[in-house]
């Protein structure tokens, strides 16, 4: 089996993007051999604090013949038109073919071996590989700067079937190789590669662990060892473990000590400043009670001067977190509350103290009235001055402090839930409430001003406020729509008018088109529903009916029928109604008409056992209304010269209709 193993070694890449890394660099180069018409088996990469691998199993000598078909001008084009299209692709009019009013070339593009495009191959993943931020350097050599990349790149590795390929990368200014290097401090000496399992051996033995997956896991497992044998379990972190595993090249663990002094902090306070500066995990006893010790991961094994930095550096930000803590519950939180109008929400939306107030007029309860009044405060803390992620965590804190009732304080936090499509939803009413509120009045303010989501920047995190609200209102266990959508749109446009900030007119169109555009990506991706059956059924649902969860639930079983081949009857059924009814308007009366045809009393008839509240008995049903309105259609003239019977007729047809769509939408 022929194999290939790229690697490019570079300074230190940021640990935060070692995982998606993987997936994009596996993703383009895997395009990239495909587009190339390259056969291979398998591409996977690997990724370390200085080096991203890529290794392709059983890939082909050779890239495949391809025959392209191009269609050229049309056969009555001007003759300069036609020896244009001839001379870009050096044929001649013999190898014209005629069809369908075109000339058409058959183009072939003969395959290649498969060295003679790992050049290019290697030139295009850095070109494309895509970062959330890149650099340049200057390249002394050629006095110029080179591709951008996440951080430079300072050597190529490049072997293919068990021997090196040795070219120019004229984008970085690099000849490739077979040599790459181990351990910053524990192995950092060249390395001469043959395989990719000599590559592998090599650095493990050079205390590099070069997959990312692997290496993860080992810190998990050695971590979850060391805390047991002191009868601990390590806090769940997945996000931190994600960031150390990118951290170290090899890993080693150091338990360390907290102070007693700090040990009566909040645990949200020791947890979050442990882990956002110092990368420490935190360790609780069985009972989920915080110990006073942490873990960390080294990337050298810990000495006694290490361990005593790492306590010294810990006991520091603990000192400040207390100080911190100590300032913030000498103040009210209806204090901080006042300070708001100087926290400014976006310059177009004016303070966070005019949200505040926005979100007031339309809550109905007391209770949503305080916590609206409290929600924000903790902004102007010092504590979440330092530490931002404890937005809400802190208000809810505090406002335990000041003896506010537990559905104030759950719901304080709760209000910032769920952010985005895989965040835990508030548990409580009125946090689902104020977490609704606040989300939609985000919606408006942007949307109405003009700042929308372009390609994939959202800077503002609208489409997530989006996934967000629609989740509120068809995942939640609570009913949270006590009026229609539109009213909370409406009553919170009126808001923005009276504080003096004019949004653009189409502002409720933008809202509810923005969220059913959201609510397809949401339930498509969460339901693995056919996207386009997804807009079938939200485009065909009525203009006014902004109740998401009724529409997901119609997508949801409209997805689970058409499965079903009898559906194709009731969709059959459904179009022959509508094409015969066409704009047709049947007068209605509340008397029943009795119909003389046998078709017409059998469709009535199959027509009134609908509507029962099993969905499985109503579509078999429904099933038999579309045999019968078939049959109908079929031998019975709807179009009747009488007026009386013709309305008679279209009036069922219309029943039928209406019918089909309450329970499964537009067909």
């Amino acid at each position: 089996m022929n194999d290939l193993l790229i690697e490019l070694f570079t300074e230190d890449v940021p640990a935060r993007l070692h995982k998606q890394a993987t997936i994009n660099a596996q993703k383009v180069f895997s395009n990239l051999l495909v587009k190339s018409s390259a056969e291979f088996q398998n591409v996977k990469a690997y990724i370390s604090p200085r080096r991203l691998a890529i290794h392709v199993t059983g890939l082909s000598e050779q890239t495949r013949s391809i025959t392209e078909v191009k269609r050229g001008p049309r056969i009555d084009a001007n003759e300069k038109a036609l020896n244009g299209f001839l001379s870009s692709n050096s044929k001649s009019i013999s190898d014209l073919v005629e069809k369908e009013g075109y000339y058409y070339l058959s183009i072939e593009n003969k395959g290649c071996n498969i060295t003679e495009i790992i050049p290019n191959l290697i030139e295009d993943l850095i070109i494309n590989m895509p970062w959330p931020k890149s650099m340049h350097w200057y390249l002394e050599k050629e006095k110029k700067l080179s591709a951008f990349w996440i951080r430079p790149i300072r050597s190529v590795m490049c072997i293919y079937n068990g021997n090196p390929l040795e070219f120019y990368i004229e984008s970085i200014g690099l000849t490739t190789g077979n040599r790459t290097y181990g351990h910053r401090f524990l192995g950092n000496k060249e390395l001469v590669i043959q395989n990719f399992e000599d590559y592998v051996k090599q650095l493990e033995d050079n205390k590099v662990m070069h997959d990312f997956g692997t290496k993860r896991a080992y810190i998990e497992n050695e971590l979850a060892q060391q805390v047991a044998s002191m009868g601990l379990i390590v806090k769940s972190d997945d996000a931190l473990l994600d960031e150390v595993t990118g951290l170290v090249e090899y890993p080693f663990i150091h338990i360390g000590h907290i102070e007693e002094q700090f040990m009566s902090l909040p645990v949200e306070i020791l947890s979050t400043s442990m882990k956002v500066h110092q990368k420490y995990f935190t360790l609780t006893y069985p009972d989920s009670n915080i110990a006073p010790f942490f873990a960390t991961v080294t990337n050298v094994p810990c000495t006694g001067t290490m361990a005593q930095g790492f306590e010294r550096v810990l006991k520091a930000r603990l000192s400040d977190a207390m100080f911190f803590y100590k300032e913030d519950t000498d103040v009210t939180l209806e204090a901080y509350s006042n300070r708001l109008s100087n926290v400014v929400f976006h310059e177009k939306l004016g303070s966070v103290a005019q949200k505040v107030d926005r979100l007031m007029s339309i809550a109905n309860s007391t209770e949503e009235h305080r916590v609206i009044a409290l929600c924000k405060a903790d902004l102007v803390s010092q504590m979440v001055g330092e530490f931002p992620e404890l937005q809400g965590i802190m208000g809810t804190i505090y406002a335990r402090v000041q003896g506010e009732s537990d559905v104030i304080c759950e719901a304080i936090c709760e209000h910032y839930k769920p952010l985005g499509a895989t965040d835990n939803l508030p548990k409580t009413y009125v946090g689902s409430r104020i977490s609704f509120f606040d989300k939609l009045d985000t919606l408006v303010g942007f949307l109405g001003v003009g700042i929308k989501p372009t390609g994939s920047k959202d800077p503002f995190a609208l489409r997530r406020a989006a996934v967000s609200i629609i989740r509120l209102i068809c995942d939640s266990t609570h009913n949270i729509l006590e009026d229609s959508l539109e009213w909370y749109i409406d009553t919170l446009i009126s808001a923005y008018a009276d504080q003096g900030i004019v949004l653009v007119q189409s502002v409720k169109k933008d809202v509810i088109t923005f969220l059913k555009d959201r609510l397809v990506v949401y339930v498509s991706d969460s339901e693995n529903i056919d996207s386009n059956l997804c807009w079938q059924v939200v485009e065909n649902s009525n203009s006014d009916e902004y109740d998401f969860k009724i529409i997901k639930s119609k997508i949801i079983k409209i997805n689970e029928l058409s499965k079903k081949p009898e559906f194709e009857i009731v969709r059959q059924a459904y179009k022959r109604a509508c094409g015969i009814v066409g704009d047709f308007q049947p007068v209605t009366t509340n008397k029943e008409y009795v119909y003389e045809n046998e078709y017409m009393k059998i469709l009535q008839s199959k027509l009134s056992k609908l509507s029962s509240n099993d969905s499985e008995i109503d579509f078999n049903n429904c099933v038999d209304v579309s045999h019968a309105i078939l049959n109908a259609c079929e031998n019975v003239l709807m179009n009747d010269d009488n007026l009386d019977v013709k309305n008679s007729n279209m009036a069922l047809l219309q029943r039928c209709i209406t019918t089909i769509e309450n329970q499964y939408g537009k067909l």
